[in-house]
């Protein structure tokens, strides 16, 4: 289990200025949205209402097509925008919880892990694994799948599903690890 902390200078409030929009990301990271979506959707069976306070343009949890959508982000453009930290206190509780490439830029993530545990009854959760020479500004941290996944379970949550994409077939810096929790 290895996790590792970067030295990073900026803050979020530079970094999110805009809603960060998947579709001018590579080949890689469009299929690691679409895998964490077959995810959400496969493990949604019953379900009725979905969170995604990190989500961008809103891709993954609008796909579900849910009853009620909560979408935020630190970026304006969304009812609730904000540090996640902050964000999650202002919603009631859900049925699932989309965090998708999220933790790795947090300054606490098993802290927010911890936050969201009693606000959803499952967690569909993606990030970096193994990036250990990422040289992404945005980046605080580093891991490998044990890590993330004892970082969950230490917040509460118990794994039900992993999968991972080793984007660097296609030349792009990651692979991700993709995991439904419960």
């Amino acid at each position: 289990m290895k996790h590792k902390t970067f030295n990073r200078t900026s803050t979020a409030q530079e970094l999110y200025v805009t809603p960060h929009d998947h579709k001018i990301y590579g080949h890689g990271h469009h299929l690691r949205v679409e895998i964490t979506k077959v995810l959400a959707h496969a493990n949604s069976l019953g379900m009725h209402s979905v969170a995604d306070l990190s989500c961008g343009n809103g891709h993954i949890a609008k796909s579900l097509g849910f009853e009620r959508t909560i979408l935020g982000d630190y970026a304006p453009g969304y009812r609730l925008h904000g540090p996640i930290e902050e964000t999650i206190e202002q919603i009631d509780h859900v049925d699932l919880f989309i965090c998708s490439e999220t933790i790795e830029h947090l300054v606490a993530p098993g802290a927010v892990l911890v936050q969201i545990r009693p606000k959803a009854t499952k967690l569909v959760l993606s990030t970096p694994i193994e990036a250990w020479k990422d040289t992404n500004g945005e980046h605080l941290w580093a891991w490998d799948r044990e890590y993330v996944e004892s970082m969950a379970e230490i917040a509460g949550w118990t794994p039900e599903v992993f999968a991972s994409l080793d984007s660097r077939v296609f030349g792009e810096p990651y692979l991700y690890g993709i995991w439904v929790f419960h």
